[in-house]
């Protein structure tokens, strides 16, 4: 068992009980996942809807996209599922308004890979789950971890909204940045982390290096970080080893390893071999296991403090602070789930 309380049922268990219409929000990458395994679980999807500018005259997967207020009028009572993602506060506080008027839930499905958290994952991985709870920091950490997995089991919004925490709250209560700090960047992505950083160092800092995978987006980073002295960009997919790697190029933050197109990868101790960092974010589409395996030697003899996402592999929550803690111990683990439907934005901050 775990050493925690989650929900009875599953998500898709609670799906597949309900007798109420499923109607959904949302029409994108997420959605086809969603819609796939529903088919495979005998789960009647009963209409599609979408945000007010997305509606349209147009169908997806057969269904045609309705304005929600369509489906008010049609049912007395029905579910939404939500299968989008969305940072943008005004979406979210519209979502968590429908949440006040109908059961919403989210089911949710992992950016990489196929395992979702449903209940066979949690048995499959459940001394895993409790061995990562243990390891964290502190009794916050441990309820935001909790209350992740009992939302990514459970699929309840409600929980999103009592695990967020404020991105600044991080920076003043852990990372608490000193003089001459050294930025390492992975998945620096157009130089938003970068402008971060150099803002909560108060562009007092001794080095930053860039990491973006993606050339497009790459160019777009050297033009934004410019002006910045002691700044380094690479472009690179920064990966366990030095070498090449398949690279698919989507557009932005959907580019992900894997892929036709063959793109230099070097490994997090080549891209440290003349730093000695102090602070490390690794954001980089499911590669941050392999991305910390290839920079060992790093974490073990500087202790950088580090960001981690945390959410794109279902089984990244628990098994990157076993890894972290496998290679130094010495670190503090925190969690945090900064504003995002659904628990994107969930990272591990170790100091």
């Amino acid at each position: 068992m775990l050493n925690f309380k989650i929900d009875r049922l599953s998500v898709w268990e609670k799906l597949q009980e309900t007798t109420e219409p499923i109607i959904m929000y949302g029409t994108g990458n997420g959605a086809d996942k969603v819609v796939d395994i529903f088919e495979k679980l005998n789960i009647k999807l009963s209409g599609i809807t979408a945000s007010s500018g997305f509606v349209r005259e147009r169908f997806f997967r057969g269904l045609p996209v309705k304005p929600l207020e369509y489906f008010e009028d049609k049912y007395d009572e029905f579910t939404i599922v939500i299968t989008f993602g969305t940072s943008i506060p005004d979406v979210m506080n519209n979502i968590f308004n429908i949440a006040e008027k109908h059961r919403v839930l989210v089911p949710c499905v992992p950016v990489i890979g196929k395992d979702i958290f449903d209940r066979a994952f949690i048995i499959s991985h459940i001394k895993e789950i409790n061995l990562a709870h243990s390891l964290l920091a502190d009794d916050f950490s441990r309820k935001i971890f909790e209350g992740y997995v009992n939302f990514q089991f459970g699929g309840r919004i409600e929980l999103l909204k009592e695990i967020e925490t404020p991105e600044c709250e991080i920076y003043e209560n852990v990372l608490k940045f000193k003089q001459a700090e050294s930025f390492i960047d992975i998945g620096a992505y157009r130089g938003d982390t970068v402008e971060k950083f150099v803002k909560q160092a108060k562009g007092s800092y001794r080095k930053i290096i860039a990491a973006e995978p993606d050339y497009k987006t790459y160019q777009k980073l050297i033009k934004n970080c410019e002006n910045l002295s002691n700044f380094t960009g690479v472009n690179a997919a920064i990966t366990a080893s030095d070498g090449e790697i398949g690279f698919s190029s989507l557009a932005g933050r959907q580019s992900a390893v894997g892929g036709e197109n063959m793109i230099k990868s070097l490994s997090l101790h080549t891209l440290c071999k003349d730093s000695e960092p102090t602070f490390i974010k690794i954001d980089s589409e499911g590669c941050e296991l392999e991305i910390i395996k290839g920079g060992e030697e790093v974490i073990r003899n500087f202790k950088p403090k580090m960001n981690i996402a945390a959410y794109h592999k279902s089984e990244d929550i628990f098994k990157l602070p076993i890894l972290i803690n496998a290679i130094n111990p010495e670190y503090k683990i925190h969690l945090r789930h900064h504003p995002y439907i659904p628990a994107w934005d969930t990272l591990f901050y170790c100091v």
